[in-house]
């Protein structure tokens, strides 16, 4: 990798990472969760701790079919994590950006979803597969490592550094962590409470919602990626014509000598 694609690399490393692009992102955790939940019996797309432990009660209790409609996110969910791990393998040769094609796959599936409808038998386990890609390959927020599908791990831990950060004294680095995991464990309640709602009136047609997160996501990364070249273009320039700062340029050493 030369010197400039590595600059690209960490220009997209650095808006992946923006909270705007995590808040998005969770909003649609969030909706997905409550909208399998209350659109397709009571299965999560994401929080397979909640499957695993629904699907042992409804065993205990001999409701084997219902215990069986959370097998299929879970399929979907371990589908996710080797999917992600053959983006990886591909990376650089056939795959440059592994996180943007996973969110572009992901739009496009849960746009076509809205819009023509799946059978259950893979709407489920499509979209544990498509948020399980989404959360292997966003995990940062500025210095923060957080979740978009699941919000135990981003609320304990914006918990935990909210109080070592306050006791014994006041450390402003970790207040401001907190404050981040807590936009974006607030972030899944919301998108929760919008998929609960739309869900009820939309149906399947509701995931054109979290399909528009995702692509203003989208656009919000291309964005600061493209602001971040045109800047550093710009800068480019100005070096080249002025040199750098505290020095003379050859044509006007020139220009002096002959005055």
């Amino acid at each position: 990798m030369n010197l400039r694609e590595m600059m690209r690399s960490m220009d997209m490393e650095a808006a992946k990472a923006h909270l705007n692009v995590a808040v998005l992102l969770t909003l649609s955790g969030g909706f997905l969760d409550a909208f399998t939940y209350l659109g397709h019996g009571k299965v999560f797309a994401n929080s397979m701790t909640g499957n695993i432990v629904l699907m042992a009660v409804n065993l205990a209790a001999g409701d084997w079919h219902q215990a069986s409609r959370h097998v299929s996110p879970l399929v979907g969910f371990a589908c996710g994590i080797l999917a992600a791990r053959l983006l990886q393998l591909m990376t650089p040769r056939w795959v440059r950006q592994p996180a943007i094609a996973a969110l572009i796959f992901e739009i496009v599936f849960l746009a076509a979803a809205a819009l023509k409808g799946l059978p259950e038998f893979w709407l489920i386990p499509g979209i544990s597969f498509v948020a399980t890609l989404q959360t292997m390959f966003f995990m940062q927020s500025g210095t923060v490592t957080y979740t978009s599908v699941m919000t135990t791990g981003n609320l304990r831990r914006s918990i935990q550094l909210f109080f070592e950060s306050t006791i014994p004294k006041r450390d402003p680095a970790g207040l401001r962590e907190a404050v981040v995991l807590g936009t974006i464990s607030l972030s899944f309640a919301l998108g929760a409470v919008v998929g609960g709602l739309t869900t009820r009136r939309l149906h399947d047609a509701a995931l054109g919602v979290p399909a528009t997160f995702l692509f203003i996501a989208l656009l919000d990364i291309f964005r600061r990626v493209l602001s971040g070249r045109l800047s550093g273009t710009t800068a480019d320039e100005r070096g080249a014509t002025s040199g750098p700062r505290g020095q003379v340029s050859n044509r006007d050493r020139v220009s002096g000598q002959a005055r």
